[in-house]
């Protein structure tokens, strides 16, 4: 940035305006040499971007001509305003300067504040803000001064009751005069502005270098630095040092009572045109005042939003120090307020910002899970970090968002236990169905065993049936246990028979409710899936259907297996059911979206899941009214697989 702002600068010298007597901020020693703090912040933008300034003392009526005039390119110090600021361009402010008032240490129980000035006798500089507050007052006697200086003379030598000027001058004045003791600046805040550096109207390339400036030398805190060390009280031999150039100005009083004079009396004649610029700044004034109580407003506004947020924010430096938590995150991360937070170390964080270290570069901002104990408890953490940028496009730092799912896991697995307790509930009726044949079979033959035990004929049935009847209900037994019994995926070869054989519980269901059930299946048809996952996917689809046909006046349920390619083979189930609206079938697979009234709305979203894990794909197409289509594509068993694993078996 160094080299973009001396490219900017055609020529590398500048003539800069200071005014000569403005304590702390610039002025002119004994030996003749300017000062201050305006000085010391100027030297430093030359420094920084390899300028050379020459400091010319003005007053500042001068600076101000000469600037305009052409013939200095800067006023180093200056207050700004609305009337300045359309015949000058200003930097960015670096202090903030108010009035206060001044006064005999007898007279400070009689004199509070501005308004106390009525019937008094006021010592004011010239062309500052205060002067036409002062006008706007009835029954007060202006007096106006050159400059701070003057002002104090004035009123320390009884020409005035009342000074009104900015602090620290009169403090280095009084300290100089050996008249400390004698009165008394009392610290209401009169008239504030900004305290800036002006550059000629249009000069761009010089307000660009000392702006970017200025900006660097905040961030690294060393214009506070500056302020503060020519603000701390001097010691006695600076003051002594000042003495001479002290006694040397009491000279020219006269000569300054003289042109004060002539001042007053011009003023009078531009009452009335400073009354109505007095009024606009008013206006200006009481707008400024609206718009920081709406800034202030805002920010508590924000403040409160995010200490009231269910998730918790933490912001860091581009070095990844904290620099702000809410309370929501306080509480996750175990942090106080008591200890400033770059200063505390939370073990969850660091495990956070762990997994950011190979990542952070990107802008991607993928949230991350973790899982925790705590207590002896499981917690459950969602966050994600993000890039923080300012109004330029540049990065600031992060931002990390922090949310604890620790209940909403517990809830998902509550309702995700409820829903194959539902989808259970509607199996009961079938599976009671199912045992109750094959155990009616084997009753009859026990009940008849007694009396035709003895003959041929009975015991071949017997033995024929029997065993047929238990091997069935094991088998009726075994596909509810799997059903029952989540497991990863076990991929296996699986005919379309295999798949279908669990429909057979639902045909009580289907007979009560006068459903039709049509089967087109292709029985040579081998999947490479876990059967008892892709049976739970078929029987949530087939009962859905159930639900859907089950008020229609048509109720009927199609379910086809056909071979799609070489690799994949499609299951389809269709039903002529009440079908769904297109915000609805955007909709079907969002987990806990549903439209049934005692649905938990899991179904679909975990049928989904387990096709996706099983290397299939779901799709489903729906008419309001006319009913609804899901076609489940799952790969083949290949005939090489097949071959493969016969040749190990023989092995």
């Amino acid at each position: 940035m160094l080299c973009t702002s001396i490219a900017f600068a055609e020529n590398n010298t500048y003539k800069i305006a200071v005014e000569w007597a403005l304590p702390p901020f610039s002025y002119t020693t004994k030996d003749g040499k300017l000062t201050g703090i305006s000085i010391e912040l100027m030297e430093k933008v030359a420094v920084e971007n390899g300028l050379l300034f020459e400091y010319v003392p003005m007053s500042r009526s001068e600076a101000q001509n000469a600037l305009e005039n052409g013939t200095v390119d800067a006023i180093a110090g200056i207050a700004y305003s609305t009337e300045n600021d359309s015949r000058f361009d200003f930097s960015e402010p670096y202090f903030t300067m108010s009035d206060s008032l001044i006064i005999p240490k007898d007279k400070k129980d009689m004199i509070h504040g501005i308004e106390d000035v009525r019937n008094l006798n006021v010592v004011v500089e010239n062309h500052t803000p205060v002067v036409g507050t002062l006008l706007n007052m009835r029954n007060t006697k202006l007096t106006l001064a050159t400059n701070q200086y003057s002002g104090l003379l004035a009123l320390i030598n009884g020409r005035a009751d009342v000074f009104i000027g900015n602090k620290w001058t009169s403090k280095v004045y009084l300290q100089q005069l050996k008249h400390e003791e004698n009165f008394v600046i009392l610290d209401e805040v009169i008239e504030p502005a900004d305290y800036a550096i002006a550059v000629r109207d249009g000069d761009e390339t010089l307000l660009q270098i000392i702006n970017h400036t200025l900006t660097t030398l905040k961030a690294k805190g060393e214009v506070n630095a500056v302020i503060d060390q020519w603000i701390m009280t001097k010691p006695d031999a600076e003051i002594a040092r000042l003495e001479h150039f002290i006694f040397l100005l009491t000279l020219v009083l006269s000569t300054v009572a003289l042109v004060l004079l002539f001042i007053y009396i011009w003023n009078h004649r531009l009452i009335k045109a400073v009354n109505n610029q007095t009024y606009k700044l008013r206006l200006l004034n009481e707008n400024l005042q609206e718009q920081r109580q709406k800034i202030a407003d805002n920010n508590t506004f924000k403040e409160q939003i995010l200490n009231n947020i269910d998730t918790g924010i933490v912001t860091f430096g581009l070095d990844f120090t904290m620099t702000s938590c809410n309370a929501r995150a306080l509480d996750m991360l175990k942090l106080t307020t008591d200890t400033p937070l770059e200063h505390q170390q939370s073990s969850l964080l660091e495990q956070m910002l762990h997994h950011f270290e190979h990542t952070i570069k990107s802008d991607s901002a993928a949230p991350f899970i973790i899982d925790i104990k705590d207590n002896g408890k499981s917690k459950v953490f969602y966050y994600r970090m993000l890039k923080m940028y300012d109004s330029q496009q540049k990065q600031t730092g992060y931002l990390l968002s922090i949310n604890d799912e620790t209940e909403k896991k517990k809830l998902e697995q509550k309702l995700i236990t409820q829903e194959k307790l539902h989808a259970l509930g509607q199996l009961v009726a079938g599976v009671a169905h199912e045992i109750r044949n094959p155990l009616t079979s084997i009753k009859t033959f026990i009940d008849l065993l007694p009396r035709k035990y003895d003959r041929p004929q009975f015991r071949e049935l017997m033995i024929e049936h029997v065993p047929a009847e238990v091997n069935r209900l094991n088998k009726i037994v075994s596909d509810l246990i799997d059903y029952a019994r989540p497991r990863p995926p076990n991929k296996q070869c699986c005919s379309s028979n295999e798949l279908t054989s669990l429909f057979t519980f639902l045909q009580v269901t289907l007979e009560k409710k006068r459903i039709i059930l049509n089967q087109s299946l292709n029985h040579n048809l081998i999947f490479y899936i876990d059967p008892q996952q892709i049976r739970q996917v078929l029987l949530n689809l087939i009962l859905n259907s159930i639900d859907a046909v089950e008020e229609t006046i048509e109720k009927k349920i199609t379910i086809s297996m056909e071979k799609e390619n070489e690799n994949t083979g499609r299951i389809i189930i269709a039903d002529t059911g009440k079908g769904m609206k297109q915000d609805e079938l955007n909709r079907i697979f969002e987990p806990f979206y549903t439209s049934k009234e005692k649905g938990v709305g899991l179904g679909l979203s975990l049928s989904y899941q387990l096709i996706k894990e099983n290397d299939g794909d779901i799709q489903v197409s729906s008419q309001y009214n006319k009913g609804t289509t899901f076609t489940v594509t799952l790969p083949l068993y290949q005939k090489e697989e097949i071959q493969d694993e016969a040749t190990s078996t023989s092995h």
